[in-house]
């Protein structure tokens, strides 16, 4: 018998996704994709490598896919 895991990434990637599908249908795509690059900004780990790519002239926040 297999011990039941701590972390399943399937349930965890079907929560997130459900949560930003809610986020669009309350709020709209044009500000929910808005408040997602919010959030990406903010984010310690993800905040820095979206600004260093911004600041490398490869990719600006407009065009980087939202989480």
């Amino acid at each position: 018998m297999k011990p039941e895991k701590e972390f399943d990434c399937v349930e965890m990637k079907a929560e997130i996704q459900e949560r930003l599908l809610r986020e669009v249908a309350e709020l709209g795509e044009e500000e929910a994709q808005r408040r997602r690059a919010e959030r990406l900004s903010r984010d310690p780990i993800l905040g820095s490598f979206l600004r260093t790519k911004t600041a490398d002239g490869r990719e600006s926040v407009e065009h980087t896919p939202a989480a």
